[in-house]
């Protein structure tokens, strides 16, 4: 045997000169003769890396000469196009080990044939391979049809081949369909090798998709602990609902809603949803998000029912209602897309400060991301919404759409109906066995893991309070002046903010506080001083401080105010003339009006207890309240002694005039 072997080159990878680490090959899957030769090859190959004797022994046993053995090994270490050394494959009948490349010096060439002629082409004009691949994946703004079709890229191809000035005789217009063929699977390759930008071809949804799955280490770690991850989401409610209005001239009225969302939070562990609310906006804001995980984590109470025949499951309900150790707990993940809703700064404060919990980002429009809660949105509809008669189905061709609006209208299913049905389905959800956690109900898998010990973390006692779920911070500048006798306020979205502490605060003037805003409720604002003490809650000025109205209310208020569109004095209840606007736009079928004086009309009514309520913002109100009360009454003497003053006058020049007349 030769003193130099090809496996004793420089530069070979540790895989390429050991067998033992080469891929295999089923030996089964070849044909009789086929596995006959490749079982001579293997062996000629192991006789040659194992030492087991010289070249004419290997072609006394094998019947492969020396020449041909280097070859074969040689095709053994070589590298396929993943990177990988072929190994055994290699050796297989008639097996290609590399790419086939037209050599034109051959005098075995047959000019009869034209295989590899193409890609001689885009060797030989490198800028027209360039103008094929640009015009197939959509790049460099080559053409601005979304997607050509191969037809239209060679057409493209034919007219660079002409500009090129290439000959009538020479490839490709010698051949029956002008390299076509050659093109097409060119074009194949393409799609193989640039599979995440090709599938921009099919669509958004599938290239996001091929981009974002399937690719890179597939670790998926098992949830055991309850809340140690949740998902959050929201979900458009497939179906048409009404509520009856009373028009500002007191007649009643029926309309139909614009569809809106449903926002879930959902323990990734143990399937159970722990959470929901409900956004009658357009697109849900952050708001609508802190709603949502501020009903996930207060213990949630039951909804009256008023819908005959509807009911709560005995084994079914909501985490914080069922179990003592579920009350107040919070997560320690929470899983969600890049929706600008999610990355406001009033989530992401609440999240890190309030729940400490870390947000896990994913991509937006991506549902294959967040599956469980994708399939939980999918149930609830299928066993819900798309059984009612008011359905838009899950899509427009869907056969259950049958009139929505109409249906909805006949039938007077309302908002409040909707209400009811989803805190029931949600309640009956957790007590249902599902598949995906071993034919076990949520709830029946969240008191498995409870009773082993593996409890959620509780939000701490200071933090259990409803209003600071929707907390921001601020800082607002003390205004006043001794000169004209106006005394110290805080000015906030248009509405000036005061109290009896802070009107004998004059020293404050000019100076900066720190106030705490429930964007949910602004009628009250708690200042903190500069060094960090508590300072109060300050009140709204005038009727500002009756109607509960949120940040979003009074920004848009003061939108129509400016533009001439609502007016209102001193004496009116800005929230009252609001919902009398949004009234007369509903009537008039405007647009998202019926949705919106929905929301309105639901947080101007909103008078229960809020949980764990501050003391101190509540006298603050009911201060504020009384003050307005007096001036009421003193407005109504005024009013009555100026009529009785004007009724005098009245009397007295007619009783001149009788007299006069006489």
């Amino acid at each position: 045997m030769s003193k130099f072997r090809v496996n004793e080159q420089d530069n070979l990878l540790p895989e390429q000169v050991n067998p033992e680490l080469w891929p295999s090959v089923d030996e089964q899957t070849l044909n009789t003769e086929a596995r006959v030769e490749y079982l001579k090859r293997k062996q000629a190959v192991l006789m040659y890396f194992k030492r087991e004797g010289d070249y004419k022994e290997i072609y006394s046993l094998t019947g492969i000469r020396d020449q041909n053995l280097r070859r074969l090994i040689k095709r053994c270490m070589s590298i396929d196009s993943y990177g990988v050394v072929w190994g055994f494959r290699a050796l297989i009948p008639q097996k290609n080990v590399k790419d086939y490349k037209l050599n034109i010096i051959n005098n075995k060439k047959n000019d009869a044939r034209n295989t590899g002629e193409f890609k001689l082409l885009l060797e030989k004009y490198p800028d027209i391979k360039e103008l094929i691949d640009d015009l197939f994946l959509g790049r460099n703004r080559r053409t601005l049809e979304p997607g050509m079709k191969p037809k239209y890229i060679h057409k493209k191809f034919i007219d660079a081949c002409r500009e090129k000035g290439i000959a009538l005789t020479n490839y490709p217009f010698n051949t029956s369909y002008l390299g076509s063929k050659a093109l097409q699977r060119y074009l194949r390759e393409l799609s193989a090798k640039y599979f995440g930008k090709v599938s921009t071809r099919v669509g958004i949804e599938a290239a996001q998709r091929a981009k974002r799955v399937g690719i890179g280490e597939q670790n998926h770690p098992s949830t055991l602990t309850p809340y140690q991850k949740v998902q959050f989401d929201a979900h458009r409610i497939d179906g048409i609902f009404v509520i009856d209005m009373i028009t500002p001239e007191g007649d009643i009225v029926t309309l139909t809603l614009d569809r809106f969302w449903i926002l879930t939070l959902i323990d990734i562990a143990t399937r159970t949803v722990i959470g929901y609310s409900i956004s009658l906006n357009k697109e849900y804001n952050a708001s609508d998000v802190m709603q949502c995980v501020r009903n996930s984590v207060i213990p949630h109470t039951r909804v009256s029912l008023t819908i005959s025949g509807l009911t709560y499951h005995e084994v079914g309900g909501f985490p914080s209602e069922v179990f003592e150790e579920a009350k107040w707990a919070v997560w320690d993940v929470i899983c969600y897309d890049n929706a600008k809703s999610h990355l406001s700064n009033l989530v992401q404060d609440r999240l890190k400060n309030l729940i400490g919990c870390i947000s896990n980002l994913g991509p937006v429009a991506l549902p294959t991301r967040r599956g469980i809660m994708e399939r939980f949105f999918q149930t609830f509809e299928e066993i819900g919404v798309h059984r009612l008669p008011n359905t838009t189905g899950s899509n427009p061709n869907d056969p259950r759409r049958n009139d929505p609006e109409k249906n909805a209208v006949k039938w007077n299913i309302s908002y409040e109906h909707l209400k009811q049905i989803i805190d029931v389905l949600i309640s009956n959800y957790n007590g249902t066995p599902h598949g995906g956690i071993y034919h076990q109900s949520p709830l029946e898998l969240l008191g498995k893991r409870l009773k082993t010990g593996l409890f959620p973390r509780i939000l701490e006692t200071e933090n259990q309070s409803e209003i600071l779920f929707l907390q921001t911070t601020i800082t607002g500048t003390v205004r006043g002046s001794q000169q004209s006798g106006k005394r110290p306020y805080i000015q906030y979205k248009g509405v000036e903010y005061r109290s009896d502490k802070l009107s004998n605060s004059a020293h404050l003037i000019g100076k900066q506080l720190k106030l705490q805003v429930n964007v949910d409720d602004i009628r009250t604002l708690k200042a903190y001083l500069q060094d960090g003490s508590e300072f109060g809650y300050l009140s709204a000025a005038g009727k500002w401080s009756l109607t509960p109205h949120t940040l979003q209310n009074r920004i848009a208020i003061n939108s129509l105010v400016k533009r001439k569109m609502i007016h209102f004095t001193t004496w009116d209840d800005p929230m009252f003339v609001y919902i009398d606007y949004l009234k007369k736009n509903a009537a008039s079928k405007k647009r998202g009006a019926v949705n919106k004086v929905t929301h309105v009309t639901e947080v101007s009514q909103a008078k229960r207890k809020k949980v764990n309520e501050p003391i101190e913002q509540v006298k603050q109100l009911e201060e504020a309240k009384l003050h307005i009360d007096a001036l009421e009454k003193a407005r109504e003497l005024t009013q009555t002694n100026m009529n009785q003053r004007e009724s005098d006058k009245i009397d007295n020049m007619l009783a001149l005039f009788k007299t006069k007349t006489h």
